[in-house]
């Protein structure tokens, strides 16, 4: 029997746009986290794949960076197969990006597994990761001092 954690990155998958929203950043223990989501199904994932996100989240995170803004973001997916969530957070210098990624099979949505085989991310989950890595190279990287009330306000939506 194959489940998601024996078959990512190997079900065979047809590219179709799906839905990404923007969701408001929430803080968690000392983080900033920018949220957005991915569906095959509809705009906005329910709620207990939004509660999946956050343990997600709450498992990936290291403690804050004291004295230092904390910044990260989650990209939760939920597919046919499986629902995924990406956490990425950046380093204390401002130019390394740290992730890590956990899935969960639709009944087991209270238990993220780690993802196998050193997945990292989707085609469709990419779309937020490269509006994440612009947004963060344009308003806190370039600018001499660093503007993170843009970079929060900078968001990505509709089919991609």
């Amino acid at each position: 029997m194959t489940t998601p954690q024996t078959q990512v990155g190997e079900r065979p998958v047809e590219y179709r746009p799906r839905a990404l929203s923007t969701l408001a950043p929430e803080s968690e223990h000392g983080w900033t986290v920018k949220r957005y989501t991915v569906s095959s199904f509809r705009d906005v994932p329910a709620p207990d794949v939004l509660e999946f996100a956050r343990r997600g989240v709450r498992l990936s995170l290291p403690d804050p960076y004291p004295g230092l803004p904390s910044h990260a973001f989650s990209v939760v997916h939920e597919d046919e197969d499986a629902c995924y969530v990406v956490v990425g957070w950046w380093s204390r210098n401002r130019v390394i990006l740290h992730t890590r990624t956990w899935l969960a099979d639709w009944d087991a949505l209270s238990t993220p597994v780690e993802a196998p085989a050193y997945a990292t991310a989707c085609i469709w989950e990419m779309a937020a990761m490269a509006h994440e890595r612009d947004a963060w190279v344009r308003h806190v990287v370039v600018p001499e001092r660093p503007d993170f009330p843009a970079y929060l306000a900078s968001a990505v939506s509709g089919p991609h």
